[in-house]
C-alpha cells in the first residue's frame, strides 16, 4: 500500500502465510509488516528512510533489490514470501551536475535468506549492518570515474570488515567524433573491488591469494547490430550482501532457463558474448556464448552456446527457432543439447494463438556413472489483448534423478515423469489481474533479472490476484 503527494511518498507492506498444515517443529505461518518507508524526491535528490533499494556500482560491493512478481517457495520450513532483499535503514541519492553519489546505511537481508517469521527460532532474515556509498565524477562527456566503500558488521566475517572499489566508464563516441559520425557507438566499463583494499599499494591485484572482484563490459553497436563482451573474475568475494553480474545468459526458453548456472562468488572466472542484429527480410538473429570456470572439489566448467532466429515481428504469423549446446560440471551436467521453436498466429482482431515446443538431450556424469536422459516441453495458448489468456502446458522427462515424485512420500516411482497443467489470466480494468494454475509444475532452477533461485515441484490449484492501485 502506497500514498503519494507532491514529492512525498509513504508505503507499507504486510505479508501473511497460513498453511492448512503447520505441524513441523518450526512453524512456517507468519503475519508480519515486512516493509515500511518514507520517500522524498526533488531536484536531483532522492531520500528514502525505511525499506529501500540501492546498488553500489554494478553490485560488486552491495545490492539491495526485489525480483518483481516473484514469490519464493522455501523448502524448510515450507513457506512462501516475496523475494525482496531490501535494506532497512536509509538511502540518499544525489545527481547534481557532474557528480552522482549514493550514501546508505542499515540492516540488510543476508543471502541466502530465510523466510519471514523465524526470528523466534534464531533464524532472522536480517543479520548485521552495512554502511557505505559510491560517488561518480563525470570528467568529460565520454569519461567518468567512480569509487565505492562498504563497511559491514557481523555479515561475511566476524566483527567489522571494510571493502572498497573503483570504476571507470568510457564512451568513445564523444571522445572520437569520427566514430559517432559513422553511426557507430562504443563504450567500456571496468569495476574492481577488494576486501580491505588499499588502492595505492594493492593496485588491481587479481591473484588467487587476494580477495577481489573484477568486472568489465565492452559494448559496440552499428546500425541494427549490437555486440557486447563481458568478463568476470571473482575470488573469495561472497560477502552476503553483494550481487555482482553473473554473466549467465537469461534465456526465456523454458528448458534452457532450467539449465541456468548459479554464480559461485568465491572462485569463478569467465565471460559472456552477446550479439543481436537484423537479417534480410527483417529476420532477427541472436547469438549467446558464455563460459565460466570455478573450483568445486577441482576445476569445473560451465558453457552455453546459443543461436536463435525470429521472423518479422509485424507479420500475421510469427515464428522462432533456436538451438543450444552447453554443460555445467558443478551440477554434473557433462553436455546438453536443446532445440525448439514457437509459432505465434493472429486469429483475428486482438486474438492470437501461441504454440511452442522444446526438446533436450542431457548427459550427466557422477564419478564413473554416466546417465543420459531427455526433456520435452510444449505449450499452447490463446490470448486476447486487453482481456487475458488461457492455455495448457506439458513437460516430460526420463531423468533418473526425478523419476521418484518427491510429493508422494509413501510411493517410490520408477517410470518417466510428466507434468500437465492449465492456466488462465484475466485482466480486470487497468489495475487488477487474476490468474489461476491447475495441475502439475516441474521444479528446478529459474532465473529472473539475472538472479537465479530454486522452485519446488507443485501439484494442485494456485490462484493469484494482483492489484496495482
Amino acid at each position: 500500500m502506497e500514498y503519494s503527494h507532491d514529492a512525498w511518498r509513504v508505503g507499507l507492506r504486510t505479508e501473511s502465510f497460513r498453511p492448512s498444515r503447520d505441524d513441523g517443529f518450526i512453524s512456517s505461518a507468519y503475519d508480519e509488516i515486512t516493509q515500511k518507508f518514507v520517500d522524498w524526491r526533488d531536484d536531483g535528490i532522492h531520500l528514502r528512510v525505511g525499506s529501500g533499494y540501492a546498488t553500489l556500482g554494478r553490485g560488486l560491493l552491495f545490492r539491495a533489490f526485489e525480483l518483481t512478481g516473484v514469490v519464493q517457495d522455501a523448502v524448510f520450513p515450507p513457506s512462501k514470501y516475496v523475494d525482496s532483499r531490501d535494506l532497512d535503514g536509509f538511502v540518499l541519492e544525489a545527481d547534481r551536475g557532474p557528480v552522482r553519489a549514493t550514501v546508505l546505511a542499515g540492516e540488510p537481508v543476508r543471502y541466502p535468506e530465510f523466510p519471514h517469521g523465524l526470528a523466534d527460532f534464531s533464524l532472522p532474515r536480517r543479520q548485521g549492518s552495512v554502511s557505505g556509498g559510491h560517488a561518480a565524477f563525470r570528467l568529460h562527456r565520454g569519461l567518468e570515474v567512480g569509487a565505492g566503500y562498504l563497511r559491514t558488521e557481523m555479515i561475511a566475517a566476524d566483527g567489522l570488515e571494510e571493502l572498497g572499489g573503483a570504476d571507470l566508464t568510457l564512451r568513445l563516441s564523444p571522445l572520437v567524433p569520427a566514430l559517432s559520425a559513422s553511426g557507430a557507438e562504443a563504450s567500456f566499463y571496468m569495476e574492481y573491488a577488494g576486501r580491505g583494499w588499499r588502492p595505492l599499494s594493492d593496485g588491481l591485484d587479481t591473484g588467487d591469494e587476494t580477495p577481489h572482484a573484477l568486472y568489465t563490459a565492452t559494448e559496440l553497436s552499428y546500425g541494427r547490430w549490437g555486440l557486447s563482451f563481458e568478463t568476470k573474475d571473482y575470488r573469495d568475494f561472497a560477502i552476503g550482501v553483494n550481487d555482482p553480474p553473473n554473466l549467465v545468459p537469461e534465456m526465456r526458453q523454458h528448458l534452457l532457463n532450467r539449465m541456468s548456472h548459479f554464480l559461485l562468488q568465491n572462485d569463478e572466472r569467465g565471460h559472456q558474448i552477446s550479439a543481436m542484429g537484423a537479417l534480410p527480410g527483417d529476420w532477427t538473429v541472436q547469438l549467446e556464448s558464455a563460459h565460466a570456470m570455478n573450483q568445486v572439489n577441482g576445476p569445473r566448467d560451465y558453457r552455453l552456446n546459443f543461436i536463435g532466429l525470429e521472423s518479422p515481428a509485424h507479420a500475421a504469423t510469427r515464428g522462432e527457432i533456436f538451438a543450444a549446446v552447453g554443460q555445467d560440471e558443478v551440477e554434473s551436467i557433462a553436455d546438453h543439447w536443446t532445440v525448439g521453436g514457437s509459432v505465434d498466429r493472429d486469429l483475428g482482431e486482438l486474438l492470437a494463438l501461441l504454440v511452442s515446443f522444446e526438446y533436450q538431450k542431457v548427459k550427466r556424469e557422477i564419478f564413473d556413472t554416466e546417465e543420459r536422459f531427455e526433456n520435452i516441453f510444449c505449450s499452447a495458448g490463446v490470448s486476447r489483448a486487453g482481456v487475458g489468456s488461457v492455455g495448457v502446458t506439458a513437460e516430460f522427462s526420463n531423468d533418473p534423478a526425478e523419476k521418484d515424485d518427491g510429493l508422494t512420500y509413501d510411493v517410490i516411482e520408477s517410470a518417466p515423469r510428466r507434468w500437465l497443467g492449465a492456466y488462465a489470466t484475466l485482466l480486470i480494468g487497468t489495475s487488477h489481474e487474476a490468474s489461476v494454475f491447475a495441475g502439475q509444475r516441474r521444479g528446478g532452477t529459474a532465473c529472473t533479472s539475472g538472479t537465479c533461485y530454486l522452485v519446488p515441484d507443485f501439484n494442485g490449484l494456485e490462484m493469484r490476484i494482483t492489484s496495482r492501485l
